[in-house]
């Protein structure tokens, strides 16, 4: 048995591929249920969490489990590159992109808070709590990497590009996407979901030929097919 042809890889690969898949999914369908805020302002976002309980709690399951998928899965990209070219972008992007993947993920658990500040306190009084636990350094370090993560992300493709894993499209539709997830109003919320799916299908894509690498384990001197 060699490390190709392992069970516990393939298993692995399996895993990560699907968890790829499914992420991009939750991720979706967690904005395109977020409750719709009329403006950009502290105060409108807290407003529309208190509002709806239900939707606010389902958006944001669905959020965290899409971040969480998505950043385990994408620490299986790598394995898709099978030369040096390549190779040092792939795993320095995927490594950087699971661990902002995963700390968004953590961040989900600040909108039950929210949600609650919203509903218990005067409008003013709860932008004031949020903007200060949320002003800490440690806060932001721990739970909030912002475009660290698209650029991760753009790197990480950019690795694989180069490796022929897959086209040179898959950098700017990460550009798109999170530019579209970012800009588009969500006082419609099915705008951004829209918006970002330039993103997600390139993250599902990647999922998609994971699971191929895993279904067809290459022989010891084949190249992989180029996507």
């Amino acid at each position: 048995m060699t490390n190709e042809t392992s069970p516990a890889k393939r298993v692995m690969m399996i895993t990560a591929g699907a968890a790829l898949i499914a992420g991009a999914v939750c991720f979706f369908a967690g904005l395109a249920t977020s409750p719709p805020a009329v403006d950009d302002s502290k105060a409108s976002y807290l407003r529309s969490l208190a509002a709806d309980p239900f939707t606010t709690q389902l958006s944001a399951l669905l959020l965290h489990y899409g971040n969480l998928l998505m950043g385990a899965g994408l620490l299986a990209v790598p394995l898709l590159v099978r030369g040096r070219r390549g190779a040092v972008l792939t795993v320095v992007g995927a490594l950087s992109g699971a661990l902002g993947l995963l700390q968004i993920s953590g961040s989900l658990l600040s909108d039950w808070f929210h949600m609650e500040l919203g509903r218990n306190l005067p409008i003013e009084q709860a932008v004031l709590v949020s903007d200060k636990v949320l002003a800490h350094p440690a806060e932001q370090l721990a739970f909030n990497p912002g475009p660290l993560v698209s650029l991760a992300l753009l790197i990480t493709f950019v690795g694989l590009a180069r490796a022929g894993v897959v086209g040179w499209w898959s950098g700017p539709a990460i550009v798109l996407g999170y530019a579209g997830m970012l800009l588009l109003p969500y006082s419609t919320p099915i705008l951004p979901a829209a918006g970002a799916l330039p993103m997600l299908g390139t993250l599902a894509f990647a999922g998609w030929r994971v699971l191929g690498r895993a279904r067809v384990p290459q022989e010891a001197g084949v190249p992989a097919l180029v996507g």
